[in-house]
């Protein structure tokens, strides 16, 4: 239970650090979503939709080498 919790805990202290850090990038420039940058309407979708499934790939890949075996009294792949 506590590796989950340090696990969450890092996860969300990723988070932050990005968003923090990315926040001046977004004050610094107004308007990018207008006809001068076209590319983000089509690129939006297809970055999102490859990270949630990098997210489920890895979680996937997760459970199953690791969380699966441990409590089916198998050993844990390495």
């Amino acid at each position: 239970m506590m590796a989950a919790m340090r696990a969450v805990r890092a996860a969300a202290l990723s988070a932050i650090v990005v968003l923090a850090a990315a926040a001046p990038a977004g004050a610094a420039t107004p308007v990018l979503g207008n006809a001068n940058y076209p590319w983000f309407y089509w690129a939006a979708p297809i970055l999102a939709v490859s990270g949630v499934l990098i997210i489920l790939m890895l979680s996937g890949g997760y459970l199953r080498k690791v969380i699966f075996p441990k409590y089916r009294g198998r050993k844990v792949e390495e």
